[in-house]
């Protein structure tokens, strides 16, 4: 079965914030695939995301992410796995 997120045009590069692709390389990092938990903050690989929920929204909005189980659950799109995220740090908990 093919999502919605998946049939959306390929998103410009110039959209997409570097708090974006930093989310996104984090989320790729732990298995392209977590659990909102019961504050809403998604944890992939046992790790809690150090993102904010908007940014997750920006990322489904752009069909970079996309939810599923009751809107539990996130993983990366076939779009957000095409993404050249080499040279991008990914989110870290500020300190």
């Amino acid at each position: 079965m093919t999502s919605d997120a998946q049939l959306k045009e390929p998103v410009p590069a110039n959209t997409v914030t570097d708090a974006m692709k930093s989310a996104l390389k984090w989320l790729t990092n732990r298995n392209a695939d977590g659990v909102f938990d019961k504050n809403q903050v998604l944890i992939a690989a046992g790790e809690r995301a150090p993102v904010m929920r908007s940014t997750w929204s920006r990322l489904e909005k752009a069909g970079l992410v996309e939810r599923y189980m009751n809107n539990r659950r996130m993983k990366i799109t076939t779009a957000g796995l095409a993404m050249n995220l080499r040279a991008v740090q990914e989110s870290e908990v500020d300190q």
